[in-house]
């Protein structure tokens, strides 16, 4: 018998095994849910989060020391200027870095990435003030 939402849905009878168009047809519907859910900000959370990324002490401290600066570690800031998120991106340094769509809206995890390949990259200069 099988069971479980993400496994074949067999035929109204359990005595046969599933096909091959069963499983394609349930692969399909898994893919399709693991997409729409990867979009959301807790699924973006969570891949950003599994993969395997290292920041130095050195940065971390630094990082911590400009997100306060800029926006009072709130990820969500958003200033009258334009810039927005935890370490006060404009979209076009956002989409330098590698990031995609609001950086307001982006887990915390992957603004902090993204802060970081900047300040590796290109120094402290995006945060004349701060940095």
């Amino acid at each position: 018998m099988w069971y479980g939402r993400n496994l074949v849905r067999a035929a109204a009878s359990d005595e046969r095994a599933p096909t091959a168009r069963d499983l394609r047809r349930s692969i399909r519907r898994m893919k399709l849910r693991f997409t729409r859910w990867s979009r959301t900000y807790d699924g973006r959370a969570m891949v950003h989060r599994i993969k395997v990324r290292r920041i130095p002490d050195w940065g971390r401290g630094h990082l911590r020391s400009i997100a306060w600066c800029e926006s009072r570690n709130d990820p969500r800031a958003v200033s009258p200027a334009g810039y927005r998120g935890l370490y006060q991106f404009s979209f076009s340094t956002w989409r330098v870095v590698g990031g995609w769509g609001d950086p307001a809206a982006a887990p915390r995890s992957e603004q902090t990435w993204r802060a970081w390949l900047l300040l590796s990259r290109h120094g402290s200069g995006h945060w004349p003030v701060c940095g």
